[in-house]
């Protein structure tokens, strides 16, 4: 067996791998180019193969944080791995031990001593391990430091055929006496949106928000995938959704446990229905959020284990 940098030369093979590994979390090569190879912070020599011969056995896909973006910690000592793999026929024989060796002393060499799986604020495929889908693979990294920090729900809704509880209709018209009114995105709202994007919601919320806003300039998203709430000329709330995805949503600091989030997200989903879509999920939930999705349908549908090691 030789470990060695990634090539993009060999990215059909490697999927190929992911495939077979990973068959609950499929994936095309120009889905992983755009979603982590394009990525600004990522780096061949944190994306380790594992050859026999010819063929590509395994892989480890780590990244860390270069400083391309403003919060100092991705310039720090965090690192993360995003997925993990090794073909059926070549695992308990130290493929996966020698990969992820490698992988943190590299990242060890680069200062980077804060391991986390896997969430890459700006390119995680899943937030975590799948704690049924891959429970050996959960075991894989427990067994070498790997401590649980926390858990991560993904939940699914069927949204045909359309249904939306009528008691979300009065909730709204309570909220536009108050003065508080909910529409679509467009133009004169930029300047207040990115306001309250700055204020109120974590940087890759932000960072995520305003790529698909450049996108509806570009004429390649709908302003109907935004939804703000406003009040006396300002954004108080907004929520989005990609395709199927729905979120992220958030409400300012004063205005949270009012029924805005829930009325935007009634919004969102009849804008979904309305482009043909017949379910929704996301991927990342729990608490409080996950009480809001359950009232709308939404059902869980995975869970992940998101781990961390210090060393």
């Amino acid at each position: 067996m030789e470990i060695q940098s990634f090539e993009s030369q060999y990215l059909e093979q490697i999927v190929t791998v992911w495939n077979h590994c990973l068959p609950v979390d499929l994936i095309a090569p120009d889905v992983l180019a755009a979603r982590v190879l394009l990525d600004p912070n990522y780096r061949d020599d944190f994306f380790l193969l594992a050859w026999e011969g010819e063929t590509i056995i395994g892989f480890v896909l780590g990244i860390c944080g270069e400083g391309f973006f403003s919060p100092p910690q991705l310039a720090g000592t965090r690192a993360w791995i995003l997925a993990m793999a090794v073909e059926a026929g070549y695992r308990q024989r130290g493929v996966g031990t020698a990969l992820l060796a490698e992988l943190e002393r590299r990242f060890q060499g680069a200062g980077k001593h804060d391991i986390w799986i896997a969430t890459y604020p700006t390119a995680y495929i899943v937030p975590g391990v799948d704690a049924v889908a891959y429970a050996l693979g959960l075991h894989f990294f427990q067994s070498r430091g790997y401590q649980e920090m926390t858990r991560a729900l993904a939940m699914d809704v069927s949204l045909w055929p359309p249904h939306f509880p009528e008691a979300i209709a009065v909730q709204e018209q309570q909220l536009v006496e108050q003065g508080i009114t909910f529409q679509p995105y467009s133009q004169p709202w930029l300047s207040a949106l990115r306001r309250f994007l700055r204020s109120a919601l974590p940087w890759d919320w932000e960072w995520l928000a305003l790529r698909n806003l450049s996108r509806i300039h570009d004429g390649a998203f709908s302003p109907a995938q935004f939804w703000l709430a406003l009040y006396e000329g300002e954004v108080v709330g907004y929520c989005q959704y990609e395709g199927a995805h729905f979120g992220p949503f958030g409400v300012a600091e004063g205005f949270q446990q009012k029924g805005i989030g829930t009325v935007l997200l009634a919004h969102a989903l009849q804008s979904m229905v309305q482009q043909g879509a017949h379910s929704a999920w996301v991927l990342w939930t729990g608490g409080a959020a996950a009480r809001l999705y359950a009232r709308f349908g939404f059902v869980e549908s995975r869970q992940f284990v998101i781990l961390k090691k210090e060393g």
